[in-house]
Protein backbone atom coordinates (compact mmCIF):
# COMPACT_ATOMS: atom_id res chain seq x y z
CA UNK A 1 0.00 0.00 0.00
CA UNK A 2 3.28 2.59 0.72
CA UNK A 3 4.53 1.88 -2.74
CA UNK A 4 0.80 2.81 -4.31
CA UNK A 5 1.01 5.96 -2.42
CA UNK A 6 4.77 6.65 -3.35
CA UNK A 7 4.13 6.14 -6.87
CA UNK A 8 0.78 8.31 -7.09
CA UNK A 9 2.94 11.23 -5.40
CA UNK A 10 5.70 10.56 -7.88
CA UNK A 11 3.31 10.51 -10.91
CA UNK A 12 1.26 14.08 -9.06
CA UNK A 13 4.75 15.78 -9.07
CA UNK A 14 6.00 14.58 -12.45
CA UNK A 15 2.74 15.79 -14.26
CA UNK A 16 2.51 19.43 -12.13
CA UNK A 17 5.54 20.00 -13.64
CA UNK A 18 6.10 22.11 -17.54
CA UNK A 19 8.89 23.14 -18.92
CA UNK A 20 8.86 25.24 -22.52
CA UNK A 21 11.34 26.34 -24.44
CA UNK A 22 10.89 28.91 -27.64
CA UNK A 23 13.16 29.91 -30.15
CA UNK A 24 12.48 32.89 -32.96
CA UNK A 25 14.49 34.36 -35.35
CA UNK A 26 13.59 37.31 -37.42
CA UNK A 27 15.42 38.39 -40.98
CA UNK A 28 18.18 36.01 -42.35
CA UNK A 29 21.56 35.45 -40.70
CA UNK A 30 23.73 38.83 -41.95
CA UNK A 31 25.99 37.73 -45.10
CA UNK A 32 29.00 37.27 -44.34
CA UNK A 33 30.88 41.06 -45.98
CA UNK A 34 34.89 40.36 -46.75
CA UNK A 35 37.46 43.10 -46.39
CA UNK A 36 37.71 45.03 -49.29
CA UNK A 37 34.09 44.42 -50.33
CA UNK A 38 32.98 47.71 -48.91
CA UNK A 39 35.01 50.23 -49.79
CA UNK A 40 34.18 53.95 -48.72
CA UNK A 41 34.23 56.24 -51.61
CA UNK A 42 34.48 53.77 -54.32
CA UNK A 43 31.73 50.83 -53.53
CA UNK A 44 28.07 52.04 -54.85
CA UNK A 45 24.59 50.69 -54.12
CA UNK A 46 24.34 48.45 -57.20
CA UNK A 47 27.65 46.85 -55.72
CA UNK A 48 26.19 46.39 -52.18
CA UNK A 49 23.26 44.92 -53.50
CA UNK A 50 24.64 42.41 -55.59
CA UNK A 51 27.42 41.49 -53.23
CA UNK A 52 25.12 41.78 -49.67
CA UNK A 53 22.03 41.52 -51.12
CA UNK A 54 18.53 43.28 -50.36
CA UNK A 55 18.47 45.24 -47.24
CA UNK A 56 15.31 44.10 -44.52
CA UNK A 57 14.81 47.96 -44.84
CA UNK A 58 16.13 51.57 -46.88
CA UNK A 59 15.53 54.72 -44.77
CA UNK A 60 16.01 57.67 -47.12
CA UNK A 61 17.67 60.60 -45.17
CA UNK A 62 18.64 64.27 -47.13
CA UNK A 63 22.09 63.04 -47.10
CA UNK A 64 21.32 59.80 -49.23
CA UNK A 65 20.44 56.58 -48.22
CA UNK A 66 20.92 53.84 -45.71
CA UNK A 67 20.31 50.52 -46.16
CA UNK A 68 19.97 48.54 -42.75
CA UNK A 69 20.21 44.78 -42.53
CA UNK A 70 19.23 42.95 -39.04
CA UNK A 71 18.68 39.34 -37.68
CA UNK A 72 17.34 39.15 -34.70
CA UNK A 73 17.19 35.96 -32.44
CA UNK A 74 15.33 35.26 -29.24
CA UNK A 75 15.59 32.44 -27.09
CA UNK A 76 13.03 31.49 -23.65
CA UNK A 77 12.73 29.12 -21.36
CA UNK A 78 10.18 28.60 -18.96
CA UNK A 79 9.81 25.93 -15.92
CA UNK A 80 6.22 26.24 -14.16
CA UNK A 81 5.41 23.94 -11.50
CA UNK A 82 1.58 23.70 -10.43
CA UNK A 83 -1.10 21.31 -8.24
CA UNK A 84 -2.49 19.94 -11.04
CA UNK A 85 -5.63 17.92 -9.58
CA UNK A 86 -7.90 20.61 -7.91
CA UNK A 87 -6.61 24.41 -8.29
CA UNK A 88 -4.23 24.07 -11.06
CA UNK A 89 -2.28 26.68 -9.31
CA UNK A 90 1.13 27.74 -10.18
CA UNK A 91 3.29 27.27 -6.99
CA UNK A 92 6.56 28.37 -8.84
CA UNK A 93 7.63 29.94 -12.21
CA UNK A 94 11.07 30.64 -13.29
CA UNK A 95 11.51 32.10 -17.21
CA UNK A 96 14.63 33.08 -18.49
CA UNK A 97 14.61 35.09 -22.25
CA UNK A 98 17.25 36.21 -24.28
CA UNK A 99 17.40 38.71 -27.09
CA UNK A 100 20.02 39.42 -29.40
CA UNK A 101 20.57 41.05 -32.83
CA UNK A 102 23.06 41.28 -35.47
CA UNK A 103 23.06 44.58 -37.60
CA UNK A 104 24.55 46.22 -40.75
CA UNK A 105 23.79 49.42 -41.66
CA UNK A 106 25.39 50.94 -44.84
CA UNK A 107 25.45 54.63 -45.33
CA UNK A 108 25.52 56.19 -49.06
CA UNK A 109 25.78 60.09 -49.91
CA UNK A 110 23.36 61.49 -52.47
CA UNK A 111 25.19 60.10 -55.31
CA UNK A 112 25.05 56.42 -54.39
CA UNK A 113 28.88 55.75 -53.24
CA UNK A 114 29.62 54.42 -49.68
CA UNK A 115 30.07 56.53 -46.92
CA UNK A 116 30.76 54.35 -43.86
CA UNK A 117 29.51 50.70 -42.50
CA UNK A 118 28.46 49.74 -39.27
CA UNK A 119 28.55 46.34 -37.95
CA UNK A 120 27.24 44.78 -34.66
CA UNK A 121 27.20 40.95 -33.71
CA UNK A 122 25.02 40.86 -31.14
CA UNK A 123 23.71 37.10 -31.09
CA UNK A 124 27.07 35.54 -30.40
CA UNK A 125 26.27 36.97 -27.15
CA UNK A 126 23.67 34.53 -27.17
CA UNK A 127 23.98 31.94 -23.73
CA UNK A 128 23.62 28.19 -25.38
CA UNK A 129 20.83 26.34 -24.19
Amino acid sequence: MQAARLLALVLAAWSAGGCVILRSYQGNELPTVSDGQLVPGTTTKADVLRNVGPPDRIVRQYDGDVFVYAYLRRNVNTLRLTEPVFTHLTIFEYTKEQEKSDRLVVMFDRAGVLVSVGLQHGTRALEPY
